[in-house]
Protein backbone atom coordinates (compact mmCIF):
# COMPACT_ATOMS: atom_id res chain seq x y z
CA UNK A 1 0.00 0.00 0.00
CA UNK A 2 1.24 3.33 -0.79
CA UNK A 3 2.61 5.49 2.27
CA UNK A 4 1.32 8.94 3.61
CA UNK A 5 3.51 11.71 3.64
CA UNK A 6 3.53 11.81 7.02
CA UNK A 7 4.38 8.25 6.91
CA UNK A 8 7.65 8.66 3.92
CA UNK A 9 8.22 11.72 6.44
CA UNK A 10 8.73 9.53 9.62
CA UNK A 11 10.76 6.91 7.08
CA UNK A 12 13.08 9.59 6.24
CA UNK A 13 14.08 10.43 9.55
CA UNK A 14 15.06 6.64 10.47
CA UNK A 15 16.24 5.77 7.57
CA UNK A 16 18.69 8.94 7.42
CA UNK A 17 20.44 8.28 10.82
CA UNK A 18 21.01 4.90 9.32
CA UNK A 19 21.82 5.89 6.03
CA UNK A 20 24.76 7.83 7.04
CA UNK A 21 26.45 5.52 8.92
CA UNK A 22 27.18 2.81 7.09
CA UNK A 23 29.40 2.18 3.96
CA UNK A 24 28.86 2.91 1.03
CA UNK A 25 27.96 -1.13 0.00
CA UNK A 26 24.88 -0.85 2.70
CA UNK A 27 24.35 2.54 1.50
CA UNK A 28 23.26 1.31 -2.15
CA UNK A 29 20.90 -1.54 0.18
CA UNK A 30 19.55 0.92 1.97
CA UNK A 31 18.72 3.69 -0.51
CA UNK A 32 17.31 0.73 -3.34
CA UNK A 33 14.81 0.32 -0.27
CA UNK A 34 14.00 3.27 0.63
CA UNK A 35 13.64 3.96 -3.20
CA UNK A 36 11.31 1.36 -3.37
CA UNK A 37 9.14 1.86 -0.04
CA UNK A 38 8.85 5.54 -0.82
CA UNK A 39 8.83 5.99 -4.50
CA UNK A 40 11.09 8.86 -4.66
CA UNK A 41 13.17 9.67 -7.25
CA UNK A 42 17.00 8.37 -6.37
CA UNK A 43 19.08 11.56 -6.33
CA UNK A 44 15.91 13.34 -4.97
CA UNK A 45 16.36 10.42 -2.11
CA UNK A 46 20.03 10.55 -1.92
CA UNK A 47 19.63 14.05 -0.55
CA UNK A 48 17.21 13.30 1.59
CA UNK A 49 18.95 10.44 3.54
CA UNK A 50 22.20 12.96 3.43
CA UNK A 51 20.81 15.76 4.79
CA UNK A 52 17.84 14.80 6.92
CA UNK A 53 18.38 15.51 10.70
CA UNK A 54 21.47 17.85 9.68
CA UNK A 55 22.45 21.37 11.69
CA UNK A 56 23.70 24.54 9.88
CA UNK A 57 25.16 27.86 10.96
CA UNK A 58 24.03 30.20 8.56
CA UNK A 59 24.62 33.55 9.58
CA UNK A 60 25.49 33.08 13.54
CA UNK A 61 22.24 30.89 13.70
CA UNK A 62 21.98 27.16 13.77
CA UNK A 63 19.56 25.67 11.53
CA UNK A 64 18.10 21.98 10.86
CA UNK A 65 17.26 20.61 7.93
CA UNK A 66 13.96 18.99 7.81
CA UNK A 67 12.02 17.05 5.08
CA UNK A 68 9.13 19.76 5.30
CA UNK A 69 11.65 21.66 2.67
CA UNK A 70 12.94 25.10 2.15
CA UNK A 71 11.55 28.76 2.03
CA UNK A 72 8.49 29.58 -0.01
CA UNK A 73 9.40 31.07 -3.53
CA UNK A 74 8.41 34.15 -4.01
CA UNK A 75 7.84 34.71 -7.96
CA UNK A 76 7.57 38.09 -9.63
CA UNK A 77 3.45 38.80 -10.18
CA UNK A 78 2.52 38.78 -14.24
CA UNK A 79 -0.87 39.25 -14.21
CA UNK A 80 -1.39 42.30 -12.18
CA UNK A 81 -4.02 45.12 -11.23
CA UNK A 82 -3.36 46.83 -14.58
CA UNK A 83 -4.50 43.09 -16.03
CA UNK A 84 -7.22 42.37 -13.89
CA UNK A 85 -8.63 46.15 -14.46
CA UNK A 86 -9.05 45.39 -18.30
CA UNK A 87 -10.17 41.58 -17.65
CA UNK A 88 -13.28 42.75 -15.41
CA UNK A 89 -15.04 44.80 -18.30
CA UNK A 90 -14.30 42.03 -20.56
CA UNK A 91 -15.68 39.33 -18.49
CA UNK A 92 -18.92 41.29 -17.69
CA UNK A 93 -19.34 42.53 -21.10
CA UNK A 94 -19.44 39.15 -22.58
CA UNK A 95 -21.48 37.14 -20.44
CA UNK A 96 -19.45 36.41 -17.63
CA UNK A 97 -17.93 32.97 -18.69
CA UNK A 98 -16.11 30.60 -16.49
CA UNK A 99 -12.05 30.68 -17.38
CA UNK A 100 -11.92 28.07 -19.62
CA UNK A 101 -14.38 29.37 -22.18
CA UNK A 102 -13.42 32.98 -21.39
CA UNK A 103 -10.09 32.14 -22.32
CA UNK A 104 -9.98 31.05 -25.90
CA UNK A 105 -12.47 33.58 -26.28
CA UNK A 106 -10.39 36.43 -25.92
CA UNK A 107 -7.66 34.82 -27.65
CA UNK A 108 -10.15 34.01 -30.73
CA UNK A 109 -11.44 37.43 -30.43
CA UNK A 110 -8.90 40.11 -28.65
CA UNK A 111 -8.36 41.88 -32.01
CA UNK A 112 -12.23 43.39 -31.69
CA UNK A 113 -11.83 43.71 -28.02
CA UNK A 114 -8.48 46.02 -27.89
CA UNK A 115 -9.60 47.87 -30.64
CA UNK A 116 -12.68 49.50 -28.78
CA UNK A 117 -12.29 52.32 -26.70
CA UNK A 118 -14.34 51.33 -23.64
CA UNK A 119 -11.74 48.46 -22.97
CA UNK A 120 -8.54 50.60 -22.99
CA UNK A 121 -6.61 47.69 -23.50
CA UNK A 122 -2.61 48.51 -23.86
CA UNK A 123 0.02 46.79 -25.60
CA UNK A 124 1.62 44.66 -23.28
CA UNK A 125 -2.09 44.23 -21.50
CA UNK A 126 -3.08 43.00 -24.89
CA UNK A 127 0.03 40.67 -25.11
CA UNK A 128 -0.89 39.44 -21.82
CA UNK A 129 -4.82 38.88 -22.46
CA UNK A 130 -3.52 36.93 -25.74
CA UNK A 131 -2.24 34.10 -23.44
CA UNK A 132 -3.91 34.09 -20.34
CA UNK A 133 -4.57 30.91 -19.06
CA UNK A 134 -8.15 29.81 -17.31
CA UNK A 135 -6.84 29.01 -14.53
CA UNK A 136 -5.36 32.26 -14.22
CA UNK A 137 -8.62 34.37 -15.28
CA UNK A 138 -10.37 32.25 -12.74
CA UNK A 139 -8.00 33.11 -9.67
CA UNK A 140 -8.20 36.93 -10.77
CA UNK A 141 -12.04 37.01 -11.08
CA UNK A 142 -12.46 34.87 -7.91
CA UNK A 143 -13.42 37.66 -5.59
CA UNK A 144 -16.27 39.18 -8.48
CA UNK A 145 -17.67 35.90 -8.77
CA UNK A 146 -18.02 35.68 -4.78
CA UNK A 147 -21.36 37.47 -5.35
CA UNK A 148 -24.51 35.99 -3.94
CA UNK A 149 -26.12 33.29 -5.65
CA UNK A 150 -29.77 33.61 -6.23
CA UNK A 151 -31.83 29.87 -7.40
CA UNK A 152 -35.16 30.50 -9.36
CA UNK A 153 -38.51 28.57 -8.62
CA UNK A 154 -39.21 25.28 -11.16
CA UNK A 155 -42.97 25.11 -12.25
CA UNK A 156 -43.09 21.64 -14.09
CA UNK A 157 -45.95 19.50 -13.34
CA UNK A 158 -45.80 15.93 -14.27
CA UNK A 159 -48.19 14.46 -17.33
CA UNK A 160 -50.29 12.50 -17.33
CA UNK A 161 -49.73 9.00 -17.39
CA UNK A 162 -51.90 7.67 -20.13
CA UNK A 163 -50.16 10.32 -22.39
CA UNK A 164 -46.73 9.35 -21.57
CA UNK A 165 -47.11 5.60 -22.07
CA UNK A 166 -47.73 6.73 -25.82
CA UNK A 167 -43.86 8.88 -26.02
CA UNK A 168 -40.82 6.44 -25.95
CA UNK A 169 -38.51 7.22 -23.17
CA UNK A 170 -34.87 8.12 -23.49
CA UNK A 171 -31.72 8.71 -21.23
CA UNK A 172 -29.07 10.65 -21.34
CA UNK A 173 -26.76 8.36 -22.53
CA UNK A 174 -28.91 7.65 -25.63
CA UNK A 175 -29.35 11.37 -26.31
CA UNK A 176 -25.63 11.73 -26.81
CA UNK A 177 -25.39 8.97 -28.90
CA UNK A 178 -28.29 9.95 -31.64
CA UNK A 179 -25.74 12.22 -33.66
CA UNK A 180 -26.90 15.33 -35.21
CA UNK A 181 -30.98 16.18 -34.99
CA UNK A 182 -31.65 16.00 -31.23
CA UNK A 183 -32.81 18.82 -29.90
CA UNK A 184 -33.85 18.71 -26.43
CA UNK A 185 -36.23 21.31 -25.06
CA UNK A 186 -37.06 23.00 -21.53
CA UNK A 187 -38.75 26.29 -20.13
CA UNK A 188 -37.65 28.83 -17.67
CA UNK A 189 -39.84 30.70 -16.26
CA UNK A 190 -39.97 34.37 -15.07
CA UNK A 191 -41.79 34.77 -12.17
CA UNK A 192 -39.96 37.02 -9.57
CA UNK A 193 -39.86 34.01 -7.19
CA UNK A 194 -43.47 33.98 -6.62
CA UNK A 195 -45.06 31.31 -8.90
CA UNK A 196 -48.64 32.81 -8.79
CA UNK A 197 -50.73 34.77 -11.61
CA UNK A 198 -49.74 34.48 -14.95
CA UNK A 199 -45.80 35.19 -16.41
CA UNK A 200 -43.49 34.35 -19.20
CA UNK A 201 -41.27 31.66 -20.00
CA UNK A 202 -37.95 31.16 -22.08
CA UNK A 203 -38.20 28.25 -24.46
CA UNK A 204 -34.53 27.05 -24.61
CA UNK A 205 -33.79 24.47 -27.73
CA UNK A 206 -30.27 23.29 -27.74
CA UNK A 207 -29.18 20.82 -30.39
CA UNK A 208 -26.84 17.96 -28.26
CA UNK A 209 -23.98 16.80 -30.82
CA UNK A 210 -22.95 20.81 -31.90
CA UNK A 211 -24.81 22.67 -29.04
CA UNK A 212 -26.52 25.64 -31.05
CA UNK A 213 -28.73 26.76 -28.31
CA UNK A 214 -31.67 29.00 -29.25
CA UNK A 215 -34.28 30.97 -27.11
CA UNK A 216 -37.76 31.98 -27.07
CA UNK A 217 -39.77 34.24 -25.07
CA UNK A 218 -43.55 32.77 -24.67
CA UNK A 219 -46.19 34.59 -22.71
CA UNK A 220 -47.09 31.65 -20.58
CA UNK A 221 -46.73 28.28 -21.16
CA UNK A 222 -50.14 27.29 -23.19
CA UNK A 223 -49.22 25.16 -26.06
CA UNK A 224 -50.42 28.12 -28.26
CA UNK A 225 -47.09 29.69 -27.67
CA UNK A 226 -45.19 26.63 -27.31
CA UNK A 227 -46.31 25.49 -30.67
CA UNK A 228 -45.28 29.58 -32.18
CA UNK A 229 -41.89 29.08 -31.03
CA UNK A 230 -41.45 25.69 -32.39
CA UNK A 231 -42.32 26.56 -35.57
CA UNK A 232 -40.10 29.57 -35.76
CA UNK A 233 -37.47 27.76 -34.04
CA UNK A 234 -37.83 24.84 -37.26
CA UNK A 235 -37.97 27.50 -39.65
CA UNK A 236 -34.03 29.28 -37.93
CA UNK A 237 -32.51 26.31 -36.22
CA UNK A 238 -29.66 25.21 -38.83
CA UNK A 239 -29.53 21.78 -38.32
CA UNK A 240 -33.04 19.70 -39.05
CA UNK A 241 -35.07 18.80 -36.09
CA UNK A 242 -35.09 14.39 -36.27
CA UNK A 243 -36.00 14.16 -32.73
CA UNK A 244 -37.56 16.62 -30.32
CA UNK A 245 -36.42 15.60 -26.28
CA UNK A 246 -38.35 16.85 -23.21
CA UNK A 247 -38.73 16.23 -20.00
CA UNK A 248 -42.30 14.80 -18.40
CA UNK A 249 -43.66 18.13 -17.95
CA UNK A 250 -47.54 18.82 -19.24
CA UNK A 251 -46.69 21.57 -21.08
CA UNK A 252 -44.61 19.43 -23.26
CA UNK A 253 -45.87 15.88 -22.84
CA UNK A 254 -49.47 15.83 -24.37
CA UNK A 255 -51.82 15.03 -27.29
CA UNK A 256 -51.17 18.17 -28.93
CA UNK A 257 -47.49 18.28 -29.27
CA UNK A 258 -47.69 14.47 -30.22
CA UNK A 259 -49.91 14.83 -32.84
CA UNK A 260 -47.35 18.44 -34.04
CA UNK A 261 -44.39 16.16 -33.90
CA UNK A 262 -46.06 13.50 -35.86
CA UNK A 263 -47.03 15.81 -38.80
CA UNK A 264 -43.69 17.31 -39.27
CA UNK A 265 -42.43 14.07 -39.17
CA UNK A 266 -39.96 14.14 -36.10
CA UNK A 267 -40.01 11.76 -33.27
CA UNK A 268 -40.79 12.92 -29.46
CA UNK A 269 -39.05 11.28 -26.65
CA UNK A 270 -39.31 12.03 -22.95
CA UNK A 271 -36.91 12.01 -20.10
CA UNK A 272 -37.14 8.57 -17.29
CA UNK A 273 -39.83 10.09 -14.47
CA UNK A 274 -37.58 12.02 -11.56
CA UNK A 275 -34.44 11.50 -13.78
CA UNK A 276 -33.86 15.38 -14.91
CA UNK A 277 -30.37 14.26 -15.88
CA UNK A 278 -31.63 12.81 -19.02
CA UNK A 279 -32.54 16.22 -20.33
CA UNK A 280 -29.27 16.81 -19.04
CA UNK A 281 -27.93 18.91 -22.56
CA UNK A 282 -30.98 22.14 -22.42
CA UNK A 283 -30.96 21.71 -18.25
CA UNK A 284 -27.51 23.56 -17.66
CA UNK A 285 -28.71 25.97 -19.94
CA UNK A 286 -31.13 27.32 -17.49
CA UNK A 287 -28.92 29.51 -15.57
CA UNK A 288 -25.37 29.22 -17.87
CA UNK A 289 -27.65 30.94 -20.85
CA UNK A 290 -30.90 32.29 -19.07
CA UNK A 291 -30.78 33.41 -15.55
CA UNK A 292 -27.08 34.42 -16.10
CA UNK A 293 -28.49 36.84 -18.51
CA UNK A 294 -32.03 38.24 -17.94
CA UNK A 295 -32.02 37.42 -14.21
CA UNK A 296 -34.48 36.23 -12.17
CA UNK A 297 -37.10 39.15 -12.09
CA UNK A 298 -40.82 39.04 -13.19
CA UNK A 299 -41.50 39.68 -16.41
CA UNK A 300 -45.54 39.14 -18.37
CA UNK A 301 -47.83 40.13 -20.83
CA UNK A 302 -46.10 41.98 -24.08
CA UNK A 303 -44.11 44.35 -22.45
CA UNK A 304 -41.86 41.82 -20.99
CA UNK A 305 -42.91 39.80 -23.89
CA UNK A 306 -40.56 42.53 -25.65
CA UNK A 307 -38.15 42.82 -23.36
CA UNK A 308 -36.96 38.58 -23.57
CA UNK A 309 -36.92 38.93 -27.04
CA UNK A 310 -34.83 42.25 -27.54
CA UNK A 311 -32.21 39.86 -25.01
CA UNK A 312 -32.11 36.91 -27.16
CA UNK A 313 -32.22 38.59 -30.29
CA UNK A 314 -28.41 39.54 -30.11
CA UNK A 315 -27.40 37.16 -27.29
CA UNK A 316 -28.11 33.90 -29.77
CA UNK A 317 -25.77 35.25 -32.26
CA UNK A 318 -22.74 35.66 -29.61
CA UNK A 319 -23.76 32.19 -28.30
CA UNK A 320 -23.34 30.37 -31.00
CA UNK A 321 -20.81 32.38 -33.23
CA UNK A 322 -18.70 33.84 -30.76
CA UNK A 323 -18.96 31.82 -27.54
CA UNK A 324 -17.05 28.93 -26.77
CA UNK A 325 -18.40 25.40 -25.22
CA UNK A 326 -17.15 22.35 -24.14
CA UNK A 327 -18.60 18.82 -24.63
CA UNK A 328 -17.74 15.95 -21.64
CA UNK A 329 -16.15 12.83 -23.94
CA UNK A 330 -15.22 10.37 -20.86
CA UNK A 331 -16.18 10.11 -16.87
CA UNK A 332 -14.23 7.89 -14.95
CA UNK A 333 -14.83 7.76 -11.16
CA UNK A 334 -11.25 6.50 -9.35
CA UNK A 335 -12.36 5.89 -5.69
CA UNK A 336 -14.04 8.67 -4.25
CA UNK A 337 -13.00 11.40 -7.17
CA UNK A 338 -14.71 11.66 -10.74
CA UNK A 339 -12.38 12.16 -13.46
CA UNK A 340 -13.88 14.22 -16.31
CA UNK A 341 -12.61 14.49 -19.94
CA UNK A 342 -13.88 17.72 -21.93
CA UNK A 343 -13.03 18.11 -25.63
CA UNK A 344 -11.42 21.78 -26.68
CA UNK A 345 -13.65 24.54 -26.16
CA UNK A 346 -15.45 25.44 -29.79
CA UNK A 347 -17.87 27.66 -30.79
CA UNK A 348 -21.62 25.69 -31.88
CA UNK A 349 -20.44 27.49 -35.32
CA UNK A 350 -17.39 26.00 -35.69
CA UNK A 351 -18.38 22.77 -34.41
CA UNK A 352 -21.14 22.93 -37.36
CA UNK A 353 -18.19 24.12 -39.90
CA UNK A 354 -15.87 21.80 -39.16
CA UNK A 355 -18.33 18.79 -39.44
CA UNK A 356 -18.14 16.77 -42.75
CA UNK A 357 -21.79 15.26 -43.20
CA UNK A 358 -23.30 19.11 -42.80
CA UNK A 359 -24.08 19.92 -46.54
CA UNK A 360 -21.74 22.54 -48.13
CA UNK A 361 -24.09 25.00 -48.66
CA UNK A 362 -25.75 25.34 -44.88
CA UNK A 363 -21.96 25.95 -43.87
CA UNK A 364 -22.05 28.67 -46.79
CA UNK A 365 -24.97 30.18 -45.01
CA UNK A 366 -23.82 30.23 -41.65
CA UNK A 367 -19.98 31.81 -42.82
CA UNK A 368 -21.65 34.16 -44.50
CA UNK A 369 -24.01 35.14 -41.28
CA UNK A 370 -20.88 35.61 -39.19
CA UNK A 371 -18.98 37.71 -40.93
CA UNK A 372 -22.38 39.84 -40.87
CA UNK A 373 -22.20 40.36 -37.09
CA UNK A 374 -19.87 42.94 -36.02
CA UNK A 375 -18.95 41.18 -32.37
CA UNK A 376 -18.70 44.31 -30.29
CA UNK A 377 -21.73 46.07 -31.54
CA UNK A 378 -23.60 43.06 -30.87
CA UNK A 379 -22.36 42.71 -27.39
CA UNK A 380 -23.38 46.34 -27.04
CA UNK A 381 -26.84 45.72 -28.34
CA UNK A 382 -27.36 43.09 -26.32
CA UNK A 383 -26.16 45.16 -22.97
CA UNK A 384 -28.69 48.23 -23.84
CA UNK A 385 -31.50 45.77 -24.24
CA UNK A 386 -30.79 44.08 -20.37
CA UNK A 387 -30.17 47.35 -18.69
CA UNK A 388 -33.84 48.42 -19.74
CA UNK A 389 -35.07 44.92 -18.27
CA UNK A 390 -35.79 46.70 -14.95
CA UNK A 391 -38.46 49.25 -16.50
CA UNK A 392 -40.13 46.04 -18.39
CA UNK A 393 -40.43 44.24 -15.17
CA UNK A 394 -43.39 43.68 -12.99
CA UNK A 395 -43.91 44.09 -8.94
CA UNK A 396 -43.78 40.81 -7.58
CA UNK A 397 -47.26 39.46 -5.55
CA UNK A 398 -46.54 39.66 -2.05
CA UNK A 399 -46.03 36.55 -0.17
CA UNK A 400 -44.24 34.90 2.15
CA UNK A 401 -40.47 34.84 1.78
CA UNK A 402 -38.88 31.24 2.18
CA UNK A 403 -36.03 31.25 4.84
CA UNK A 404 -33.38 32.36 3.66
CA UNK A 405 -34.16 33.96 0.75
CA UNK A 406 -31.83 36.20 -1.44
CA UNK A 407 -32.64 39.04 -3.19
CA UNK A 408 -33.31 39.36 -6.88
CA UNK A 409 -30.63 39.54 -8.92
CA UNK A 410 -30.63 40.80 -12.90
CA UNK A 411 -28.34 38.81 -15.02
CA UNK A 412 -24.75 40.56 -16.74
CA UNK A 413 -25.38 43.84 -14.74
CA UNK A 414 -25.59 42.57 -11.61
CA UNK A 415 -29.07 45.09 -10.87
CA UNK A 416 -31.34 44.05 -7.98
CA UNK A 417 -35.26 44.71 -8.45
Amino acid sequence: MELTLKERKKLTRVTADKYRKVGKREKTAILDTFVEQTGYGRKYAIHLLANEGKCRTIGGTKLKATHAGGRKRVYERLYDDEVLDALVPIWEAFSRQCGKLLAPFIRANIDAIAGEPRFAVSNGVREKLGRISAATIDRLLRKEKARARVKGTCGTKPAKSHIKALIPVMSHFECAKQGAGLWQIDLVQHDGGNPSGEFCYTLTVTEVAHCWTSHYPLRNKAFRWVYEALNRALAALPIPVRILHADNGSEFINHALKLWCDSKGIELTRSRSNRKNDNCFVEQKNFASVRKIVGYARFSDDRGLAALGAVYSHYDNLLNYFYPCQKLLEKERVGAKVRKVYDKPRTPFDRIVSDGEVPEELRGELVAKKAAINLVAEMEAMQKAIDKLPSFADPVPEFVPKRGLKPLHFGSRGLIF
